[in-house]
């Protein structure tokens, strides 16, 4: 169990690192490490308090990693958005010049 707990820990606090960075890359490679770990979890395990409170914490991370995911979509949309309405101004002027 001890090993579970530190797993738990380490895992947090990349998912941490990675969510303050905004490195996607890194977050989607962690959550693969994250379902690997919680699919090594063993019934005797709902035992131990202090691996239920990580794990509850990973589930108010893994809530604020959606929120700032949505929050970088609509973002990058917006910049898309913005981009191609730059090009479709740039087509239209480009017969005149």
């Amino acid at each position: 169990m001890h090993s579970h707990r530190q797993a738990f820990a380490m895992l947090i606090t990349k998912l941490r690192d990675a969510l303050v960075k905004s490195d996607w890359e890194a977050i989607a490679a962690l959550d693969v490490e994250c379902s690997t770990l919680v699919a090594a979890l063993r019934d005797e395990d709902a035992f131990d308090a202090e691996l239920r409170g990580q794990i509850e914490e990973l589930s108010s991370l893994y809530e604020e990693l959606q929120q700032s995911g949505r929050a970088e979509r609509e973002r990058v949309a917006g910049e898309l958005t913005r981009l191609n309405q730059s090009k479709q101004v740039t087509k239209a002027y480009k017969p005149l010049g």
